[in-house]
């Protein structure tokens, strides 16, 4: 499923390939026969604190671990407090900073305070919820609040994540029978624009686990917000995906393709072709747009382009 929310800036479809570059700045060894004197260490460790500050992509969102927010209802943090004793996955093991909130009762919530000097009108949460008994994961809600008022419910599923390490499955993805054991995988993404006003600068914002949501556990482990702009329009010289008879389903089910929906796979795969024939640009507009069964989609030297992330 392709699904490219209104107003963020890259083509989800792109499947482009972004490298990750990790570089350690570490101070330089003193010889054996001279330490650095303590000035000199003091400078090491400026320039080494300076440079790993400015490490990382500048991004359009900003980040809120659950860990830096305030747990409230008897809802805790759990973290990564000594060495992992087996070489199998958890969810802690995931988590970004290894450590994250466990939703598991009725009230408890997450809350953080909007410090970014903007309003938020989209939010996208890392969260887990459990698996279902035979695989294949479940669907839920959870609560919004801003300022202490219910806004809306979320949509997460756990369809996407939960593959299982055992009977030799180690370094697979496929498969997803809890009875193989060891799950790995717990966390997953889903997305949202905010409903009726932004999240104002100076507000707080919460997930809170209310009755009527199911899910026997929610796990958050990070939320990204943001105040996306207004939808880019189709450059020239390139080719819209809808041109080629990819038909956008804007109402999509809650982590599986809808049955009624378009399967888009082969009209985007024709004007993939297309934009490698003619040297142009391919375009994803606004929309959700299926690929489904198992086959892939193969786009080789050409620039892929959208109305939004």
């Amino acid at each position: 499923m392709l699904t490219i929310p209104r107003p963020r800036r890259l083509a989800a479809a792109a499947v482009a390939a972004v490298g990750a570059l990790c570089v350690s700045v570490l101070p330089a060894a003193a010889t054996p026969q001279q330490a650095p004197s303590a000035k000199a260490a003091a400078s090491v460790a400026s320039t080494a604190s300076t440079a790993s500050a400015a490490l990382g992509a500048i991004t359009p969102f900003s980040v809120y671990e659950a860990e830096g927010g305030t747990p409230g209802g008897g809802a805790a943090v759990r973290a990564l407090t000594s060495a992992p004793t087996t070489q199998y996955s958890s969810a802690v093991l995931e988590a970004s900073g290894h450590s994250y909130v466990h939703l598991d009762g009725t009230g408890q919530s997450v809350q953080w305070t909007n410090t970014t000097g903007q309003p938020i009108s989209f939010l996208n949460v890392r969260a887990s919820i459990p698996d279902s008994a035979s695989g294949g994961g479940i669907t839920g809600t959870l609560d919004l609040y801003v300022d202490g008022v219910f806004r809306q419910a979320l949509n997460l599923n756990s369809k996407q994540s939960w593959v299982y390490e055992g009977n030799g499955n180690y370094n697979t993805s496929d498969d997803q029978n809890p009875a193989d054991g060891d799950p790995r995988v717990f966390w997953d993404e889903s997305h949202t624009f905010v409903t009726g006003a932004p999240i104002p600068a100076g507000a707080t914002f919460s997930l809170r686990k209310d009755s009527d949501n199911s899910a026997s556990f929610y796990d958050v482990d990070s939320v990204d917000v943001e105040n996306p702009p207004a939808p880019r329009t189709q450059p020239a010289d390139s080719i819209s995906i809808t041109s080629c008879g990819a038909v956008s389903d804007d109402t999509p089910t809650n982590g599986a393709a809808d049955s009624r929906s378009v399967d888009s796979r082969a009209a985007i795969q024709n004007c993939i072709d297309q934009a490698e024939q003619q040297g142009k640009t391919l375009w994803i507009p606004q929309g959700t747009f299926y690929v489904k069964g198992t086959a892939g989609l193969d786009a080789q030297g050409i620039t892929i382009a959208g109305a939004g992330l």
